[in-house]
């Protein structure tokens, strides 16, 4: 079996390098031209319509401690769920993409 990571999405926008800016603000990603990036994470943001398809389509981004996870949700005035697994709670960008923080339920 092959094994593989994902190393990048490409993501439709009305502002691409507008959006890039607000994840780097907001999630400490750095903003490039129309890229935020990190060590870990690539988002490349296209001119073109948002797909507007959220909840079941979003980022997912994963946090350490379910303290860490408290503090986004506070950040995004959300309320956090838990589920047997991951506790979590979802957001959303300036232009429509849901964006989900969450953390394994007993960290």
């Amino acid at each position: 079996m092959t094994h593989f990571s994902l190393e990048h999405i490409n993501v439709p926008a009305r502002d691409p390098e507008g959006l890039a800016r607000w994840y780097s603000d907001t999630f400490g990603l750095r903003a490039d031209g129309n890229k935020a990036r990190s060590d870990a994470v690539l988002i490349v943001f296209q001119m073109g319509e948002p797909t507007a398809r959220g909840p079941e389509l979003h980022f997912g981004l994963r946090v350490n401690t379910n303290a860490e996870l408290q503090t986004w949700a506070t950040k995004f005035d959300a309320n956090i769920t838990q589920g047997p697994e991951y506790n979590a709670f979802r957001t959303s960008d300036p232009e429509g993409n849901w964006i989900e923080l969450y953390c394994a339920r007993n960290t």
